[in-house]
């Protein structure tokens, strides 16, 4: 059996060989579908949490119905702590979170970033939220602030 092995030994190591090679690449390709699976998972997730943090934010407009108004008040200073701050703290913080998601963690969609856009344009117009961010800005992450600022700047600008 020795010599057997001693005469076969470069076909044998050449089979092991090819077996490994071959269970390696199984556990590579399961592996690579796992974490594409568990990828979209978590951005499902992530989803579905923004989601319902603005469904939070609904749902206290919904209660208190002359709360959005309010947010047009021109006479706002962006000072006062009232339900407007709440909502626009409410506000800016999920924004962050979409846009965090979208430009940083990529965990997002151009699609859905596109929509969370359009949210955004809903709310930043108001002035309440305009003077509001004037004071608040510099306590959002860089990325989020140039967003803010490029949006109102453009609005400034119609």
């Amino acid at each position: 059996m020795l010599d057997w092995l001693d005469t076969h030994s470069g076909s044998v190591l050449a089979a092991a060989t090819f077996v490994l090679v071959g269970v390696t690449t199984y556990y590579a390709w399961a592996t690579r579908a796992l974490v594409r699976e568990t990828h979209t998972t978590l951005q499902a997730a992530a989803r579905a949490t923004l989601q319902q943090r603005m469904d939070r934010i609904s749902e206290i407009c919904i209660r208190h119905p002359t709360l959005f108004s309010l947010l047009d008040d021109t006479t706002a200073t962006g000072e006062e702590q009232d339900g407007r701050f709440h909502i626009a703290n409410m506000f800016l913080g999920v924004l962050e979170e979409a846009h965090m998601q979208y430009r940083i963690e990529r965990s997002m969609s151009a699609e859905d970033w596109s929509a969370w856009a359009a949210t955004a344009d809903l709310f930043l117009y108001k002035h309440f939220i305009k003077v509001y961010w004037q004071r608040v800005s510099r306590t959002f992450e860089p990325g989020f602030q140039r967003f803010v600022n490029e949006r109102l700047a453009a609005v400034d600008t119609r």
